[in-house]
């Protein structure tokens, strides 16, 4: 709504691309930590964990790219090295981003070209110590450039190119990660008040198939070390993504805007290797499925909006009025889907604690499917329509009062096609839904602001989720939240601060588990979740940087069918969980250009999934205390940094998986990290 953040009714924080050197976050995920109110929950990009909910591989919308969703890569996070800064807005946005889960979204805003010359080149090594994995175990080394400069003496036409390889080891047994990133972009500035740009962006990702680890009987201390995988050393998994954007823009002579952004996304993600399906009842071995798949997806979107600055009767609008629609098609083949007996020649099952690979036969010699089970083997082709029109206006009611207030009307259509299983008829359902927004602000001074606001979101199920019949049995969810909070500013500037309590209320809650068709959804009921969030971003003085949060989440569910779930919290939140970065130069003159960092994340106990039945162990998430420390060095255009990540080499978890005992994500034991950086003019 281009307004400041104090004038606006919600939380939102910034972290900018100095914010990301400083840290080392090479990928997006490697910020959440220090984001107030987010965690990591899963492997793929979209798995994070906003005010206690949580969205997966389907929410596209819970990560942004210049404001439309989509990214590149499904898996994995996104790369650091094409953004310019990131914003986050807690809580549910569905008036202006349409389908969303309830606690917020993350925005990548991209780089663009500019009109002056720049070039950037960095190189990176990392290494491990630490679980047992030596500094020269397993290496890993990235090289990348961010170039930029006006094309014509007049500057109407702006590069900008940005490219990255990344090829890693990680600290699992007997697997890596090869990224490679290349994102040209132009921008024609057609006149004075007219602009747009085109960007282009490939990803492509090789990398070990992983199902992580597990925790026997559900129990934290029987997990096996972190290193350990239960995976060939064969098995693999890739994927690549092209992606075009449009943006462009034109302003008015009195003062009104417009928009129109497209973003058009291919992708092909291919999987080869055995899942980890169950642990069996002797606690010593894990059940494995022979797995090969090729998905294929599109997605376009364009969104279009008008931004109107007037005033009315002495009151002072900023509105923005605007269009929405999106497609997405998926085909999702299964080309094997072979689970292995307990026993026998085709048995699949490795060790849970001393697992042998190269026992079980190739992928190639394995059925594609168990007999009596080509139902499993299934080609279902999905897609989505969604459109949307929508309002926001901010008001400026007096010199201390003002007031938001949005509408959003969201209609989608859903078809469902299996295209090799036979006599699966075909299915498809229509979703719509009217949600509004509210909010209050008052500023009794330039440092101060209050804030107050009513919110909602809306999600529709994802065509492909399926009940344990195979079915799309599903209805939307939708939520509701009331926030108050205040807004600081003093020293000029230097120190902000942001203090929010919040309750969010979501109704036909999703939960998902393994199940025979690999994994299946049902719909819980009713959750809430509510807390208090603290964020400060300080510079006390010009050399010394601060950020710092703390959160606060309480969120279980309140209404299911099924008792043992009643009053259950939802999995991978904790109750308290805080995060400090501090970074101090010298200025000494024998110190010049040396600086030091330092970070500590922490998080309290985390429960690790949804309960099925009472009196069933539950598994538990240790909290943890995570410590990180950097060294840097400038020298004229050269910046040298050293990281070290997990200083202390404490063992912790992320996350839980998809039914809890397994899919269990390790955090990084002890990680250096080495960059240099150059800068051109």
């Amino acid at each position: 709504m281009d307004a400041p953040s104090r004038d606006t009714p919600f939380s939102i924080s910034t972290y900018t691309g100095s914010f990301m050197h400083a840290v080392e976050a090479q990928k997006v995920d490697a910020l959440y930590p220090y984001m107030t109110g987010i965690q990591s929950a899963g492997i793929t990009g979209y798995d994070l964990v906003f005010r206690g909910f949580q969205s997966g591989a389907n929410d596209q919308n819970s990560i942004l790219v210049d404001g439309l969703p989509g990214l590149a890569t499904r898996f994995g996070s996104p790369a650091t090295i094409g953004i310019s800064r990131i914003d986050v807005v807690r809580g549910p946005a569905s008036v202006l981003n349409g389908e969303e889960q309830p606690g917020g979204f993350v925005n990548l805003i991209t780089k663009k070209p500019e009109d002056y010359p720049l070039y950037e080149f960095s190189t990176t090594a990392t290494a491990y110590d630490g679980a047992g994995v030596g500094l020269t175990d397993r290496p890993g080394f990235d090289a990348a450039a961010d170039l930029t400069g006006p094309i014509d003496k007049d500057k109407r036409f702006l590069y900008r190119l940005v490219m990255d390889d990344s090829n890693k080891d990680t600290f699992r047994n007997a697997s890596y990660d090869h990224d490679v990133y290349f994102a040209p972009s132009l921008t024609w500035k057609i006149s004075d008040a007219t602009d747009l740009t085109a960007a282009y962006e490939y990803q492509r990702l090789r990398y070990s198939y992983d199902t992580y680890l597990v925790a026997p009987d559900s129990n934290i201390h029987l997990v096996p070390p972190i290193t350990t995988r239960y995976q060939e050393p064969s098995d693999y998994e890739k994927e690549h993504g092209s992606v075009l954007t449009l943006l462009f823009n034109h302003r008015f002579d009195n003062g009104m805007s417009w928009n129109l952004d497209t973003r058009d996304v291919w992708h092909t993600d291919e999987a080869h290797g055995f899942d980890v399906t169950a642990i069996r009842p002797d606690l010593l071995h894990v059940a494995r499925r022979a797995r090969g798949q090729t998905n294929k997806r599109r997605y376009d979107y364009l969104d279009t909006n008008l931004h109107m600055p007037f005033d009315t009767f002495g009151i002072g609008h900023k509105m923005v009025l605007g269009l929405t629609a999106g497609r997405d098609t998926a085909d999702e083949d299964r080309l094997q889907f072979f689970n292995g007996p307990a026993t026998g020649p085709d048995s699949l099952d490795m060790s849970i604690y001393d697992p042998v690979y190269g026992v079980a036969p190739p992928l190639a010699d394995l059925p594609l499917v168990a007999k009596g089970n080509t139902s499993l083997l299934t080609d279902r082709y999905t897609v989505t329509d969604s459109y949307g029109a929508y309002m926001a206006d901010l008001m400026t009611l007096s010199p201390h009062w003002k007031a938001t207030i949005g509408l959003r009307y969201t209609r989608d259509r859903q078809a469902i096609t299996e295209l090799r299983v036979p006599n699966v008829p075909k299915s498809s359902k229509t979703n719509s839904k009217v949600l509004p927004m509210l909010g209050l602000v008052y500023q009794p001074n330039d440092h101060w602001s209050y804030y107050a606001s009513y919110s909602t979101s809306y999600v529709p199920p994802a065509a492909n989720a399926i009940d344990v019949n195979g079915v799309n049995s599903f209805v939307p969810t939708s939520a509701k939240q009331v926030e108050l909070g205040s807004k600081a500013n003093f020293l000029q500037g230097r120190l902000s601060a942001t203090l929010a309590f919040y309750r969010i209320d979501e109704k036909n809650t999703f939960s998902h588990f393994a199940c025979a068709y690999g994994t299946c959804y049902q719909q819980l009921g009713k959750a809430r979740s509510q807390g208090a969030e603290f964020e400060i971003n300080a510079r006390p003085l010009h050399n010394w940087q601060l950020t710092a949060g703390y959160g606060y989440t309480d969120a279980r569910i309140t209404a299911s069918d099924n008792l043992a779930q009643l009053n259950s919290r939802l999995p991978n939140v904790p109750y308290n969980s805080a995060h400090v970065w501090s970074r101090y130069d010298f200025t000494a003159p024998a110190l010049q250009g040396l600086g030091f960092g330092l970070g500590v994340i922490y998080n309290s106990e985390r429960q690790g999934f949804t309960p099925t039945k009472a009196g069933s162990p539950m598994l538990r998430l240790p909290g943890y205390t995570r410590v990180d420390a950097a060294l840097y060095y400038s020298y004229q255009q050269y910046v040298v940094t050293f990281k070290v990540e997990n200083l202390f080499d404490k063992t912790y978890y992320q996350s839980a998986g998809f039914n809890g005992d397994i899919n269990l994500l390790p955090g990084n034991p002890r990680l250096f990290t080495l960059s240099v950086r150059a800068f051109f003019e």
